[in-house]
């Protein structure tokens, strides 16, 4: 390397690097006087590792070393977000992004339209479920190169920007001319009277528009009659903090702690509930599973502690540290962990995620009825659900044969799809016989399937309803044989007592 050019890429490393300590020592930098001594022993170290290791390391490699590093010896939620998980990101909690309104699937290396959402400018255009896309504007769009993420980066973009799309359909090519436009990311995947005066709500995230979805859907469900309440929270990742305190005051009575935030560098921060609620009043059950984290938690935590409405299902995920994120010059973001949750017991929502973060692991603390809860990682529900796992042999089947399986059911749709649509029932019991024979033809052993054959058909089938109905009609469907759904109503019909 030439003198100047190493001068040069010396400089803009250590420039990099330096950005990256104090990012990491952010908002603390101000705290030492000796941190400019501590960046000189970095700089130091960054010097003679790039003048004589044994080989050539190319910049944004040494960046990556430089992040990994940090990151790896913080929290799990402390991260580097790039700048293209960072638009992905922003779209999934904005409540909308500019598309072109369809679900894919990438089934034998071609973009398989799925789902058409409704009113958006694939449904204007008459483009269907089932529809292959082989063409974007002019190029080709098949083969192993083109992933989910080339997709979404390709059929995303600015509104009102023009995507000439190339559709295979039933061996006959149609060229559509569609417009870029806001496609909803719904955080109320559904909402219905599920039984007598019960209604149910699935959240599926804490998103910009959380709060205004769910309130719409109380209203709707009380004009319905509905006295009771299923708020399931099954699989919800979690999201913004203040959807999920304007959610929980829907259910709290005016004045009562709701979250606190505290960290060693940022003051105590304490969310309480007001007078405004729609749903103060009435029994109340809240689903949660090992996959509901943060927000979920938060809100979980209030009603468990405040003995508003009983918790049911598994122990959650155990998220409870407070992240701010702050933009980088890349177009990227450090989300740095700052502070952790309280629930108004004053329980920590977050698990251990090493030694000295375990000092308050299983402590008991008491809700407002008096009730015994533990601060051990996450929120443990008043009624655990056993959960029906797969078996080694199954397992191993199912993971196995999973792609092909998955395929072979869309092609089945594919080619029965107004049939299906009109009555799935009667198709699904006029071929269980052919479905076995599609799924034996996987396996190496018939006998030990055999055992397994009506578990496996109905796995095969919900694969095909997957592809067949809307989110809506999906939860509908499971909901019938949930074994947490089947809990709550017994809870609400017949166990509540707070």
């Amino acid at each position: 390397m030439k003198e100047s050019k190493k001068f040069r890429f010396n400089n803009i490393l250590f420039a990099l690097v330096l950005l990256f300590i104090l990012i990491q020592l952010y908002p603390s930098f101000n705290r030492s006087s000796n941190n400019f001594d501590k960046l000189g022993h970095v700089e130091e170290l960054y010097k003679i590792i790039l003048n004589n290791y044994h080989k050539s390391i190319s910049e944004d490699t040494l960046v990556q070393f430089i992040r990994d590093g940090i990151f790896n010896n913080l929290d799990p939620f402390t991260q580097y977000i790039s700048k293209e998980d960072l638009m992905r990101i922003n779209e999934d909690f904005a409540g909308d992004f500019y598309g072109i309104g369809v679900q894919f699937s990438i089934i034998r290396d071609t973009v398989t339209i799925i789902k058409v959402i409704d009113n958006g400018p694939s449904q204007k255009e008459n483009i269907l479920s089932g529809d292959r896309i082989i063409k974007v504007n002019g190029k080709d769009f098949t083969g192993p190169a083109v992933d989910n993420d080339v997709v979404m980066n390709t059929l995303r973009g600015a509104r009102g920007e023009k995507v000439e799309l190339t559709i295979l359909r039933k061996n006959n090519k149609l060229k559509k001319i569609l417009y870029r436009d806001a496609i909803p990311l719904n955080s109320v995947d559904s909402y219905y009277i599920i039984k007598d005066d019960i209604g149910y709500i699935k959240l599926e995230k804490f998103s910009s528009t959380t709060f205004d979805e769910f309130r719409a859907a109380i209203f709707d469900l009380k004009n319905q009659g509905a006295k009771k309440l299923i708020l399931d929270l099954r699989n919800n990742g979690g999201g913004y903090l203040n959807q999920a305190v304007d959610v929980a005051n829907e259910f709290l009575n005016s004045g009562l702690e709701i979250v606190s935030t505290d960290g060693e560098y940022r003051d105590k921060k304490v969310y309480y509930s007001n007078k405004r609620g729609a749903f103060k009043e009435g029994y109340l059950v809240v689903l949660i599973n090992e996959n509901s984290a943060s927000a979920s938690e938060i809100l979980s935590g209030a009603i468990q502690d405040h003995d508003r409405g009983f918790i049911v299902g598994n122990k959650s995920f155990g998220k409870g540290l407070v992240g701010e994120q702050i933009n980088l010059k890349d177009g990227g973001a450090l989300r740095i962990t700052v502070a952790k949750y309280y629930t108004p017991s004053g329980r920590s929502i977050q698990k251990p995620y090493n030694f000295s973060d375990s000092l308050s692991f299983k402590k008991e603390y008491k809700t407002r009825g008096g009730r015994i809860v533990y601060s051990d990682g996450g929120i443990t529900p008043d009624y655990i659900v056993s959960v029906d796992t797969m078996t080694n042999f199954e397992s191993k089947f199912w993971n196995k044969n999973y792609n092909f399986l998955y395929e072979k059911s869309f092609d089945i749709l594919d080619q029965n799809r107004k049939t299906i649509k009109n009555n799935y029932i009667e198709y699904f019991n006029q071929n269980k016989n052919k479905f076995w024979i599609e799924i034996l033809k996987l396996s190496e052993n018939d006998e030990e399937m055999e055992a397994y054959k009506e578990k496996f058909i109905k796995l095969f089938e919900n694969m095909i309803l997957n592809h067949a109905l809307s989110s809506k009609e999906l939860i509908r469907f499971y909901n019938k044989e949930d074994d947490f759904i089947e809990k709550a109503l017994n809870v609400l019909s017949n166990d509540y007592n707070l």
